[in-house]
């Protein structure tokens, strides 16, 4: 069942100071439409590609999709969109939405997406794209199927880190690599996100912020997965989710990586490194190191890779090519995390780690 289905569909009133952005075509030249856009969502991720829409040309911002409706409205008047809803159906039929970025709970985003994706929608999705690997999959296929565009947010590929420290790997500096170690963790015992504000849902260690450390660790070791082994905490009697999970993944090119994430962490610590033939690679925040000598440093923010990440997607449509990142890519992330899920439920059993929801 879709999440935010209510009865009516209410609207703002348009702007009448409201400017629309034009593009031109490659071939002829002739003026473009703009790419009308509904964002789902109105937290924090939400505020980020929001700002990064308003500075894409050809791209606009229609509609809101919220689950209550006060903060629905406040969000659509202060990015100036033409209409808010608490009825993601009814935004669905609209056809002058041509693409939905989804920033809604991890757990409504299968739901959302392969809904958007039938009604012919291209879509932007925020990790995970769903909560198995066999949900993403059937995402892949419906996308393939109607030639539709599916990005998913892994925006750790966009950032001027990620960007450097994938090409300072292949470019061989580094030589070999033979391990690579991350840990992310933190105390989440309430469910609280980032930006103060009470979440009415429960995050999920393993298949969302597990999610970004693998897919990084693969997309940056370039290579095939041969091995994984993991262990997964059962689920927690207060919020009803696993607190930590730790997984070994042995790559195709010999290479080791241990990920351990935890929400139990009351001093909060990260680490991610590599240990390499010619030295040590690591990275510290907006900082890349090796050899103790920094390398890159960058003063980005993370809504700037949030906005190199959009105008990719945004471009994408237009050129009608697959974008970075796009379904079938972002499949090989959940993979792991998936064989982790289910060594622990064939270990002991589901009623110690079965989730709530299957896709």
């Amino acid at each position: 069942m879709l999440s935010f289905l209510r009865p009516t569909l209410r609207y703002i009133r348009p702007s009448k100071n409201l400017t629309h952005k034009s593009t031109q075509t490659a071939e002829q030249g002739d003026p473009m439409e703009d790419i009308q856009c509904a964002i789902v969502g109105y937290g924090g991720i939400a505020a980020f590609h929001a700002d990064a829409i308003e500075q894409v040309e050809g791209a606009r911002i229609k509609t809101v999709v919220g689950r209550r409706q006060e903060p629905t409205e406040a969000f659509a008047r202060k990015r100036r969109a033409e209409s808010w809803t608490i009825d993601y159906s009814e935004m669905l039929k609209d056809d002058g939405i041509d693409a939905v970025i989804i920033t809604s709970p991890s757990e409504l985003h299968f739901n959302q997406t392969s809904a958007a994706i039938e009604s012919g929608k291209h879509v932007l999705v925020e990790i995970p794209m769903a909560m198995s690997h066999k949900g993403a999959r059937t995402i892949a296929g419906q996308a393939r199927k109607v030639d539709r565009k599916v990005m998913v947010a892994h925006t750790r590929r966009f950032d001027g880190v990620g960007g450097f420290t994938k090409e300072f790997i292949a470019s061989g500096k580094t030589g070999a690599i033979y391990q690579h170690h991350v840990m992310s963790c933190w105390l989440r015992h309430q469910n609280i996100g980032w930006t103060g504000y009470q979440r009415s849902w429960t995050d999920d260690v393993l298949f969302h912020h597990g999610c970004h450390s693998v897919d990084f660790s693969q997309w940056t070791i370039d290579s095939d997965i041969r091995r994984v082994v993991g262990e997964l905490a059962p689920l927690n009697t207060v919020n009803g989710t696993s607190m930590d999970f730790s997984m070994l993944i042995r790559y195709a090119n010999e290479t080791i990586a241990t990920i351990s994430l935890s929400y139990n962490a009351h001093q909060p610590f990260r680490a991610n490194r590599y240990s390499c033939e010619n030295g040590s690679l690591e990275i510290e925040g907006k900082i890349v190191r090796f050899n103790g000598e920094s390398v890159f440093e960058t003063p980005e923010n993370p809504e700037d890779g949030v906005l190199v990440q959009d105008r990719e997607f945004f471009d994408a449509i237009r050129e009608n090519r697959q974008p970075s990142c796009n379904a079938d890519d972002a499949l090989r992330a959940l993979r792991p995390l998936q064989q982790v899920y289910d060594q622990a439920l064939t270990a002991e059993g589901s009623k110690r780690y079965k989730r709530p929801w299957d896709l």
